[in-house]
């Protein structure tokens, strides 16, 4: 994840409170529910950040009742830079999980292991460059050469394809800390961010800079995918299937109302102010983050085997992937593309 760093420097901590926070908070919808407490199946979610508006569907379904109406109750816990979700997924820590992109999953398959995506809340990765305007960074192209702060997974992701597109190379790297001051003070540097996320650090220092999302120059990558075990799948279909379905009406009343929720993650997340999620939600739809492209015609969360052929193919060429991977075997849409994801699609249209 491309997301700065909370203003404390402090994450252990953040993700101490977040999780008693969250805790409380989710236990008080439970004994508020509708439904009895033991008619409601218990799952375990994480997801892969604190709390924020990039994740504000599964918190909407967590304070308005969503899950408990899908016969869920949710144990849902924050990730963060030290929590690794497929590790707890794998250890049976955690029922479902959300990976940022296909090519971690498709990298578990290439590794043999039992997991599988059930859906992919972005239908565009948030991932983008940003530059500082007017100093001869107003393209990608310009960029060769000129030095670019990226973390460690830019080079297991994205990297290798900038490369291999524009002609870039190693030695224009430096190390991305999470932190905005050196671009911030050095107009010559450019930069890995969330569009979601690190521009608004910058615009609050008065810049307004250049954002390219690589997913609009053929980043073909799925993001923000729910993730369970191959095990899941076969043993208990309608867990799957409920968790499914609530984290997309979730994502659905999220778009149409997102001030219930973010009011939530504020209070999770001080960091998260009504100013930044504000932002977040804004590029997130403006941009079309979570509705666009195929989920214009079969719902959040869908997914294809074309794109994930694509993307499987886009990882090859630039030697992330072995050619024997079966990209197949990374996904599912059993779940998706359902007649009652087009339901919520009608029954929340200012969403789209």
């Amino acid at each position: 994840m491309n997301k700065v760093s909370p203003a404390n420097n402090s994450l252990s901590g953040v993700r101490a409170l977040t999780r008693t926070a969250g805790a409380l908070l989710l236990g008080a919808i439970t004994l508020a529910a509708p439904i009895s407490a033991s008619a409601l199946e218990k799952v375990s979610f994480r997801t892969n950040w604190f709390p924020q508006a990039e994740h504000g569907g599964w918190y909407q379904a967590a304070t308005d009742g969503t899950y408990e109406k899908y016969g869920l109750e949710v144990d849902q816990q924050p990730g963060g830079p030290q929590v690794n979700n497929l590790q707890l997924l794998l250890a049976g820590r955690a029922d479902f999980v959300v990976l940022h992109s296909s090519g971690q999953i498709l990298k578990a398959i290439e590794e043999g292991l039992p997991i599988v995506a059930v859906a992919s809340m972005y239908q565009k990765d948030p991932q983008a460059i940003m530059t500082h305007k007017g100093v001869g960074h107003d393209s990608l192209e310009d960029l060769k050469g000129e030095p670019i702060l990226l973390s460690q997974d830019a080079h297991q992701s994205f990297w290798p394809w900038l490369k291999q597109k524009y002609g870039y190379t190693d030695e224009q790297v430096r190390p991305y800390t999470f932190q905005m001051g050196p671009f911030i003070a050095d107009s010559s540097l450019t930069q890995q961010c969330y569009v979601t996320s690190e521009p608004f650090v910058v615009q609050q220092a008065g810049i307004d800079p250049n954002l390219f999302l690589l997913s609009d120059f053929g980043w073909q990558s799925y993001s923000t995918l729910i993730v369970t075990t191959t095990e899941m799948v076969k043993e208990h279909p309608e867990r799957v299937q409920n968790f499914v379905n609530a984290s997309v009406e979730g994502w659905y009343r999220y778009l149409n109302d997102p001030s219930e929720a973010n009011a939530v993650i504020n209070t999770l997340d001080a960091n998260q102010t009504p100013e930044q999620l504000a932002f977040s939600f804004k590029e997130m739809t403006e941009r079309g983050i979570v509705a666009s492209g195929d989920a214009m015609e079969n719902g959040i969360g869908t997914m294809n085997d074309a794109r994930w052929k694509a993307a499987s193919e886009q990882l090859k060429s630039i030697g992330l992937l072995s050619q024997d991977t079966d990209y197949t075997k990374a996904f599912t849409t059993e779940f998706v593309n359902s007649e009652h994801i087009k339901e919520l699609m009608a029954k929340y249209p200012t969403a789209q």
